[in-house]
């Protein structure tokens, strides 16, 4: 194949072209390129592309037969091939603005940025410019810019609905334990269905630090604002700043080695009332062990500390170190089907005894990537997921049953399906459902839940 290719590039660089006009655009999809910049070229054998350069090496001066060996050579992902023959037109006549700009697009494709905005910018000094092509080169000289500073932003927002089929995640009979004692709860107190409004968003900062190595200082923000219907109670307020340094491990090594050491500052709270706020470091290690395969692990510790309040004067017996581990490896089957296996360790901490515990937790999961059922639209995703999980707590509650330590075990499915609808806007709907079983009948409950929202990726 390669030996091919060298042939045909010879072939091309032989052949001359006798007089050029000015040219219309390629194609619209050139244009529309730019989350494709730096691919490498994947050249897949197509007997249009070789007939077309065929064509164009016998009549080397027809207009026609150039531009369609330059689509066919786009399309087979032999853009060297496209720009080279762009390239010969403008030798013959410099003085063709749109070329300049298919050239322009090429070459911010394959990762030349400095050499694309060479022609962007030759195009916009141009006095006979037209303006929309002047309004595509100001598009591409942003985004260049964009892309070649030092300091990257990237982030997401969610907004949408939640319905619960048990809101507060109670007992649906109100039978509990006190101090060893069957007892029912009165109603209020039993699951209650509802429904909220919420507002997630995250944003990422990325600060180059070597060009050379690829080293950045990574800075994360992470939300959650949920508003219940009824259930005020359980509103929530979640806030999380995370910043430290990413680190290329063994460059040049297939394995792709990143280590990642942070800080990590926690606020949440509960019915418009500070919960508890967490200070605490972390670091994460990630590498690719196959092109198929990526596996990353996870270490954190923070140091949680809770406020009393009027309903809940002991919530400060919770206070202490939360520490926990978590590893995780995707397998890719293929383009459209991939694996997912999570486990994490998690230990809390406390200075109450009772409320002292350790969740383990193993989840299954899989992705498929499937063509939109409706014309024009990106690949839909379907993503399913499993946990199982189990709590162990260190000693009996004397206030719930003196005699029994609390052991919980869950299960926790979910399904989501998510429709983008272009590269910046994701439909996102999602069904869940969790289990718990539990040693002592306080913390047993079902939910099952609905979401719906909208995700805007910037």
């Amino acid at each position: 194949m390669q030996i091919k290719q060298s042939a045909m590039r010879w072939r091309r660089c032989a052949a001359t072209l006798r007089s050029m006009f000015p040219a219309l655009m390629l194609s619209a999809g050139l244009l529309l390129a730019l989350p494709q910049a730096g691919q490498a070229q994947n050249i897949t054998p197509d007997a249009a592309y070789d007939d077309a350069f065929k064509a164009m090496l016998k009549d080397p001066g027809n207009l026609d037969k150039t531009f369609a060996y330059a689509e066919a050579a786009i399309r087979v992902g032999d853009l060297e091939g496209a720009v080279s023959a762009l390239e010969r037109m403008l030798f013959v006549n410099p003085n063709l603005p749109r070329i300049r700009v298919e050239l322009g697009a090429l070459y911010f494709r394959l990762g030349s940025f400095e050499t694309a905005r060479s022609y962007f910018l030759g195009v916009k000094e141009a006095t006979d410019t037209p303006p929309e092509v002047r309004a595509k080169v100001d598009t591409f000289l942003a985004e260049i810019d964009k892309r070649q500073s030092r300091h990257k932003w990237s982030g997401s927002v969610f907004v949408g609905a939640r319905w619960q089929s048990n809101a507060n995640t109670a007992s649906a009979d109100g039978n509990v334990s006190v101090s060893g004692i069957a007892a029912t709860l009165d109603s209020q107190f039993t699951q209650k269905k509802d429904w909220n409004v919420f507002v997630a968003a995250n944003a990422k900062h990325s600060y180059e630090m070597d060009p050379a190595s690829a080293d950045t200082w990574d800075s994360t923000i992470t939300s959650y604002v949920a508003r219940q219907a009824a259930q005020k109670t359980i509103d929530v307020t979640l806030g999380e700043i995370t910043t430290g340094p990413t680190m290329k491990l063994l460059p040049g090594n297939d394995l792709d080695l990143t280590f990642r050491p942070y800080g990590i500052l926690t606020y949440v709270a509960i019915d418009d009332v500070r919960d508890f706020f967490a200070p605490g470091i972390g670091a994460s290690m990630s590498a690719t062990l196959t092109p198929m395969t990526l596996a990353e692990i996870t270490g954190e510790l923070r140091d949680k500390r809770y406020r009393d309040s009027f309903k809940s004067p002991t919530k400060s017996e919770r206070d202490g170190l939360e520490r926990s581990l978590r590893l995780r490896m995707v397998q890719a089957i293929n383009d459209d089907f991939s694996l997912n296996l999570a486990g994490s360790l998690t230990q809390q901490e406390t200075t109450s005894d009772p409320q002292t515990n350790l969740e383990y937790a193993l989840t299954f999961g899989a992705a498929y990537n499937f063509d939109a059922p409706f014309a024009d639209m990106p690949r839909w995703t379907l993503i399913a997921s499993a946990t199982r999980a189990f709590t162990a707590y260190d000693q009996p509650d004397t206030t719930i049953d003196p005699n029994v330590t609390r052991f919980d075990k869950d299960w926790r499915f979910s399904l989501t399906q998510a429709i983008p609808l272009n590269k910046d806007w994701t439909v996102v709907a999602v069904l869940a459902r969790t289990l718990r079983s539990s040693s002592l009948p306080n913390y047993q409950y079902s939910n099952n839940a609905a979401t719906f929202g909208v995700s805007y990726r910037f």
